[in-house]
């Protein structure tokens, strides 16, 4: 039996639980037992403890001996929920723990590696996004066992012929860019020729974005915007410069796979990346999308695709998207052996 700890993560409309969310869905849908750790915002923080103990309490009387428990991490919870839960994993076969996000990495900042490597050594196998951040925590003393996800699922809310058919990408050099846009300043600083092509979606606009963007689109719903995405490109890029990711969410760029490329793949569209992110190599070799040093190359690299290459890359997405929605990714790298 698999067990998934489930904890409770507030939804503040700009995607950032969506990726916990997802992988709390698609294993409940295929046979693991969710365990929701209870919440309730009217009722006390010492009300709350006790119910979250008395959950994880249950569990530690059970016989887990031949069962897997499967952590999503950085865990959300205080000091002593976080006790609780790792208590608990000493009754477990398997323990397994999926990384969404590193303090270390994100924040640069080199005190919180100790306490993150101490708690993913406790697990059998750690899902990490990619070869680079794989190495980073080796370098600070990760033992355990590592499989790299490279791409997360993405559930959407979609009509039955939204998704699954090969695009046309009938309109090729048309750009799109979704998320938290105050995170993105480089659209105060776009290309000419990329702005002429770029349609912006999301939160957090800056009044220089509204005024200067050839096409923004407002803010629309993380389920619901595959729905948006049709024939052309999603951008991953991030920070405040168009020549390279800069800042500390640019740089996070080559350790992490954003769960952005997950949506646009999801929406049956290939992906631009910059050239030093975590997953350009896989994008690129898997015929996801391409990868540029700059903003200033996107049009130019677009262009100069020929026909065939056009081709693979639309098919290649196509089988992706199919395996993002269905939640083949996360799925499979749980069941493979090393």
């Amino acid at each position: 039996m698999k067990y998934l700890i489930n904890e409770y993560v507030e939804d503040f409309g700009n995607a950032g639980s969506k990726a916990r969310r997802d992988i709390s869905s698609i294993l409940g849908r295929n046979g693991t037992v969710v365990i929701n750790l209870p919440y309730d915002s009217k009722k006390s923080h010492f009300s709350r403890e006790v119910t979250t103990w008395k959950t994880l309490r249950t569990f530690w009387k059970k016989d887990t001996s031949r069962d897997e428990i499967i952590v999503q991490f950085p865990m959300r919870l205080n000091k002593l929920d976080q006790l609780g839960v790792l208590n608990m994993l000493k009754g477990f076969h398997s323990k397994v723990i999926i990384i969404h996000d590193l303090e270390s990495l994100r924040r640069n900042d080199i005190s919180f590696v100790h306490s993150e490597v101490n708690i993913l050594n406790r697990f059998d196998v750690v899902i990490s996004h990619s070869d680079n951040m794989t190495k980073y925590l080796r370098q600070h003393g990760l033992t355990t066992q590592v499989r790299e996800l490279y791409l997360f699922d993405y559930l959407a809310n979609s009509r039955e012929n939204d998704f699954g058919g090969v695009p046309t990408m009938k309109d090729e050099y048309k750009v799109f860019f979704a998320g938290n846009l105050e995170k993105s300043l480089f659209l105060e600083r776009l290309p000419y020729s990329l702005n002429q092509m770029l349609y912006v979606y999301g939160l957090n606009a800056t009044p220089k974005m509204t005024e200067d963007l050839s096409h923004f689109m407002g803010f629309v719903n993380s389920d619901e915007l595959p729905n948006k995405l049709k024939n052309g490109w999603g951008l991953v890029w991030d920070g405040t410069s168009s020549q390279k990711p800069t800042g500390l969410l640019g740089k996070y760029l080559a350790y992490n796979a954003p769960h952005k490329t997950s949506l646009y793949i999801a929406a049956n569209l290939p992906v631009i990346v910059w050239s030093g992110a975590a997953n350009a190599q896989f994008i690129v070799d898997n015929y996801l999308g391409v990868s540029v040093d700059s903003l200033d190359q996107v049009q130019e690299k677009l262009k100069s695709l020929t026909a065939d290459q056009r081709s693979k890359i639309v098919k290649s997405v196509a089988k992706f998207s199919a395996k993002l929605r269905s939640g083949n990714m996360i799925l499979s790298v749980l069941r493979k052996e090393d």
